[in-house]
């Protein structure tokens, strides 16, 4: 099954079941992905959630950024036009940026699966996914002292 663009932002973070944390998160997530409507759905649920959030429309954008300092994981679109998340991770490691990274991808079929494996992320997800499935990949990829949600 398909789903249209706006249900599948709808669809990835439904209604939170947490509640804004009372002690804001000292992590930043950087959520890198070209379609505007995701990446604002999943800015507002990490702001709500407590994290820093930062998020950029491009690899390219992102790699003429700075790193935050502290404790940062990247959330990362796997297709995107240009550079794609994989370009960009090889990118990183031979630049010797390195973050852990989610890698996110709307395609589920066996080219897609086998890229996300070799690039070696720390987790990845298929959109839709829910909040769960985010804060899991989200807690493997940044120390426990970062404040995270339970």
């Amino acid at each position: 099954m398909s789903l249209r663009k706006e249900e599948m932002v709808g669809a990835i973070l439904p209604s939170s079941r947490y509640r804004q944390l009372a002690i804001k998160s000292t992590a930043t997530v950087i959520v890198v992905d070209d379609d505007a409507s995701i990446r604002g759905a999943l800015r507002r649920q990490l702001q709500i959630l407590g994290f820093n959030v930062t998020d950029f429309g491009s690899a390219e954008e992102f790699l003429a950024s700075e790193l935050p300092d502290g404790n940062a994981c990247l959330l990362l679109d796997v297709y995107m036009p240009a550079m794609t998340g994989i370009e960009l991770c090889r990118k990183m490691i031979e630049s010797g940026r390195s973050l852990p990274t989610i890698l996110i991808s709307g395609r589920d079929d066996s080219q897609t699966r086998k890229i996300i494996r070799e690039a070696k992320p720390i987790a990845s997800l298929l959109k839709p996914f829910d909040e769960k499935s985010l804060l899991r990949a989200i807690r493997k990829a940044l120390p426990s002292r970062s404040n995270l949600p339970n």
